[in-house]
């Protein structure tokens, strides 16, 4: 409890020194320091996770390369998501695909389907609910995360494709999350609501 409550007020201050760097400082500086913020708050998520189950290393292991190929596959083939490229600001990359954004993958369906599960312990709802959840993050994030420059379409808005098949991945990586037998992790959960509450706001003040 006592770790989860610190973990939860550094990430909460290290989103607001972010938004208040975004809105009056260089943009270029903020971008340089992006990549180093993510990855903290994913170093925060395993710390917080693997303090609760050992055993999270079988679902980075799984999920880290599946999400790798499956924006690879968007990336270079236009596959599931639709006709899009990301740019230099989430840091080291390979083969054009952000090793951050793989990992995004790791974090976002295991802290969904924390969330749904405080709803739901249905066998067949709390899938349908996480993939919901993450589904419904990505809508929020995607408005923001093309101003901040994270990525961009090759076409005017984003396509429908993207959100269905974030939703049908979602729900695949929530089964398997399921079929693991995790449990509820109250920072995974704080920190989706962090970047939620984060990038609902600069979509609306940039």
């Amino acid at each position: 409890m006592f770790a989860t409550k610190n973990l939860t007020l550094i990430a909460v201050l290290f989103h607001i020194i972010g938004f208040v760097g975004i809105l009056f400082y260089k943009p270029a500086m903020m971008q340089l320091a992006t990549p180093w913020h993510l990855l903290l708050m994913m170093l925060f998520f395993v710390v917080a996770v693997a303090a609760q189950h050992k055993h999270i290393w079988k679902w980075i292991v799984l999920v880290f390369p599946f999400g790798f190929a499956i924006e690879w596959l968007g990336v270079h083939k236009s596959i599931l998501f639709g006709h899009y490229a990301y740019t230099s600001v989430l840091g080291l990359s390979w083969q054009q695909v952000p090793l951050l954004i793989a990992f995004n993958w790791v974090f976002v369906l295991y802290a969904s389907a924390s969330l749904a599960q405080a709803f739901t312990a249905n066998k067949i709802l709390a899938p349908l609910s996480a993939a919901t959840i993450a589904t419904f993050f990505d809508w929020v994030m995607e408005p923001a995360a093309i101003k901040l420059h994270y990525w961009h379409w090759f076409q005017a808005g984003v396509p429908l494709s993207n959100y269905v098949s974030w939703w049908l991945i979602s729900l695949l990586l929530a089964i398997l999350w399921q079929f693991l037998k995790y449990q509820f992790n109250q920072f995974a959960v704080n920190l989706l609501l962090i970047q939620l509450l984060f990038f609902a706001i600069i979509q609306s003040h940039i």
